[in-house]
């Protein structure tokens, strides 16, 4: 399809982004990796080694020394708080309490999703807001019900295995890791008695004490801290999956802020039409009929003027002049209504998408070679999609890409219409707010739709549109 320049509206030095959001997706082109050579291998022993050193690892061992105690504490009182309120739910304050139970169980998780984002910089998101239905009772049945607090409870009591795993390794392995590194230093052969007891290291009944067997406990305190790092992260990423499971966002929640987020792109997107069509009519069509009237007017009244005055003696050279003017106005009206409509339902539709494609190649600018396999029609509202979106695609191309040809074909395979785009340009097309690509973006998102972008710097550039078909 079209490059950055080409197809985003947008600079074609602009770098790609990392990571685009929503259904859009932007990939870049990369080459094989090669094998592990010597290189490698040294940077992954320095690695190892510098490890323990680095301030990720010091903030995985903090964040288990903080959310241990936070976790112990909270579950406690949840429990607490379950036993008094489970018993007056039979009287007029125990559902309340259980309710509020259930809500705090819920704002909770963000405390646990604050701890993650400063000491793991992992960015968990929360789940939807609560809505409450009016009233009390209504409040009582939204609150009772929310399953966003109770899996906020569960979380806490599937999390406390994972902290005490997580607190117990950063015991073991950095706090004797360390003692057991600075070994030979505070234990000294000096400081054995004669009779050979002191206070150090025991193996059985024989306290490390000889020179050889300080180095060894050294050494031994050494590993631990190389692998310290590794193990807590391997917990802290089970610890992360759970907050993920139980305190972020279930699937149908996502659903649901999906469809109200590809609503509200609808509901402003039909609300911009209906404003360019309001205003296409009221500056073209109506302008220039309100025009053929006027000149439909004069011409009459010149007609009846002339008749009045003259009888047969009629000014047919002046009344020719209006009625030619109206006819002009009536033509340039009679144009710029087909081209509304066509902009609202492009007549050419109606003979199925790839007539519509092959009438869109044919108007390109640049050469573009079509391939339609279209066996079954899709809905009209899909077909339509899907040639604006080619229209907006191959416009773009011609204007930005620098391109000298384009490639475009449409296929239905099964539940899918796909129309991919491919142009031969500078490439660097990116996803850009306010740009083409993100307007296309967002409209095949209003029908559960993607929009993948391939486009690496000095092309080609290949859009792909992806359209779900409903089930006939």
């Amino acid at each position: 399809m079209s490059s950055a320049a080409n197809l985003s509206d947008g600079r074609p030095d602009d770098p790609p982004p990392s990571h685009p959001g929503g259904h859009a997706h932007a990939h870049g082109t990369s080459g094989a990796r090669p094998g592990l050579g010597r290189s490698d291998a040294r940077a992954l022993v320095l690695r190892i080694l510098r490890e323990p050193t680095r301030l990720r690892s010091l903030r995985e061992a903090v964040y288990f020394v903080a959310v241990f105690p936070l976790t112990f504490v909270l579950l406690l009182l949840f429990g607490v708080g379950f036993m008094v309120a489970v018993p007056l739910s039979i009287t007029v304050v125990g559902l309340p309490l259980l309710a509020g139970i259930v809500l705090v169980g819920r704002y909770q998780g963000a405390l646990h999703r604050g701890i993650a984002r400063v000491l793991l910089r992992q960015d968990v998101e929360g789940p939807r807001p609560f809505r409450s239905r009016p009233g009390a009772f209504g409040w009582l049945g939204s609150a009772l019900g929310h399953i966003e607090g109770w899996r906020g409870v569960l979380f806490l009591g599937a999390r406390l295995p994972v902290a005490i795993l997580g607190i117990v390794a950063t015991w073991m392995l950095w706090v004797f890791g360390l003692l057991l590194l600075t070994y030979p230093i505070w234990m000294k052969p000096t400081q054995l008695g004669d009779n050979g007891d002191g206070a150090g290291v025991n193996v059985g009944d024989n306290l490390m004490g000889s020179w050889y067997e300080l180095i060894a406990v050294g050494i031994f305190g050494a590993l631990l801290l190389l692998v310290a790092p590794w193990v807590i992260r391997a917990i802290a990423w089970v610890d992360v999956w759970l907050m993920r499971a139980l305190l972020g966002p279930t699937k149908l929640s996502e659903r649901v802020r999906d469809l109200e987020e590809t609503r509200a792109i609808a509901v402003d997107d039909s609300a911009a039409r209906l404003r360019r069509i309001e205003r296409d009519l009221h500056d073209g069509a109506q302008a220039r009929i309100v025009a053929l009237a006027m000149h439909l007017s004069q011409a009459q009244e010149r007609l009846d003027h002339d008749n009045a005055d003259g009888g047969d003696a009629v000014d047919l050279a002046k009344a020719r002049a209006h009625v030619d003017s109206a006819l002009g106005n009536a033509r340039i009206a009679i144009t710029e209504l087909r081209d509304l409509a066509r902009g609202i339902h492009p007549p050419v539709l109606d003979q199925g998408l790839d007539a519509a494609l092959a009438t869109l190649a044919s108007g390109s600018a640049v050469p573009v070679g079509l391939r339609t396999d279209i066996a079954r029609r899709p809905p009209a509202a899909l077909e339509s999609i899907a040639y604006f979106c080619a229209a907006e695609l191959l416009a773009n191309a011609g204007r930005h890409s620098d391109a000298t040809e384009i490639l475009m074909d449409a296929e239905r395979r099964g539940a899918t219409l796909t129309v991919r785009v491919q142009d031969n340009g500078r490439g660097g097309a990116r996803l850009r707010e306010g740009g083409g690509l993100a307007g296309l973006a967002e409209r095949v998102r209003t029908v559960d739709g993607t929009l993948l972008i391939d486009s690496p710097p000095g092309g080609p550039t290949r859009v792909t549109v992806e359209l779900p078909v409903p089930d006939a």
